[in-house]
């Protein structure tokens, strides 16, 4: 019994040395290798918050199927009035030879609104248009590229990479197109008895530099915080309001290819 007792004391003793020497000997990571797990951790944050925000044409997306499909409806309204065919005879005008062509082959396209300026950095005079389409019975935002010929349709052939996305000042219901056609539907009574609409009157649909026009207010508004004054000409402004000074402002980005979404300006007079 003694001799017993002995050895269980001894396998006792054993088990209590294996135990703090275990514990005294914690798990050593090396230096190196958790700077490498910081490192990676830091790129692939960084390049999550690197990777840019596209916007997608309320009228395209499936998750605003349903709200552009009520807004077609009341468009598809005011155009059997004949009341964007109106401004499209007038506008069509003052179209170039090259651009007259173009929407004579076209004829689906009605302008509602159209601007000058050097949109794509080429030193030309590009232009910009507010067309109704009527086969799918929305609005749409076109480009005419002066130096290379071409007409470009914003969100189809042209991205909108949307600065404004992360920020906690950005509020808008649909894409710059929704909310323009938004605000047309809101004017019928003024555009039944008027040679006008919003975008037409006081060039409120125009190429500025928002730095230096004190329509906008660059500390009020939902300004990115990336974007320097100094690159802020040639911004393509469009209203969204025919009553508030609203809009939502877009630069083209010549290196990126894309349009930037950087300057919205949503509150009263």
């Amino acid at each position: 019994m003694n001799l017993q007792t002995t050895f269980l004391s001894i396998l006792l003793l054993g088990l209590v040395s294996c135990q703090q020497i275990t514990q005294s000997n914690p798990r050593v990571i090396s230096t190196k290798d958790s700077a490498v797990d910081h490192q990676n951790q830091q790129i692939t944050e960084s390049r999550h918050a690197l990777t840019p925000v596209f916007d997608t044409s309320t009228y395209s997306n499936p998750q605003t199927e349903e709200m552009a499909s009520q807004q077609r409806q009341q468009l598809t309204k005011l155009a059997d009035a004949g009341l964007f065919e109106k401004f499209d005879l007038k506008l069509r005008a003052d179209l170039g030879e090259d651009q007259k062509d173009y929407f004579e082959h076209h004829a689906y396209l009605h302008i509602l609104a159209q601007t000058k300026g050097d949109i794509f950095g080429n030193k030309a005079n590009d232009v910009a248009y507010i067309v109704y389409e009527t086969g799918k019975h929305q609005i749409e935002i076109l480009f005419f590229d002066q130096k290379n010929k071409l007409f470009k349709t914003l969100y189809r052939d042209i991205q909108v990479s949307n600065l404004l996305r992360q920020s906690d000042c950005y509020y808008a219901n649909g894409t710059v197109d929704y909310s323009i056609a938004a605000e047309l539907i809101y004017q019928e009574d003024y555009i039944r008895s008027s040679q006008s609409n919003y975008l037409m009157d006081e060039n409120a649909f125009s190429i500025e530099n928002i730095s230096t026009n004190n329509r906008f207010d660059l500390k009020r508004g939902c300004l990115s915080k990336d974007f320097s004054t100094d690159k802020m000409s040639n911004t393509l402004c469009m209203p969204t309001s025919s009553v508030y000074a609203n809009y939502q402002c877009l630069k083209y980005n010549k290196a990126k290819a894309v349009f930037e979404l950087y300057f919205s300006q949503e509150f009263a007079d």
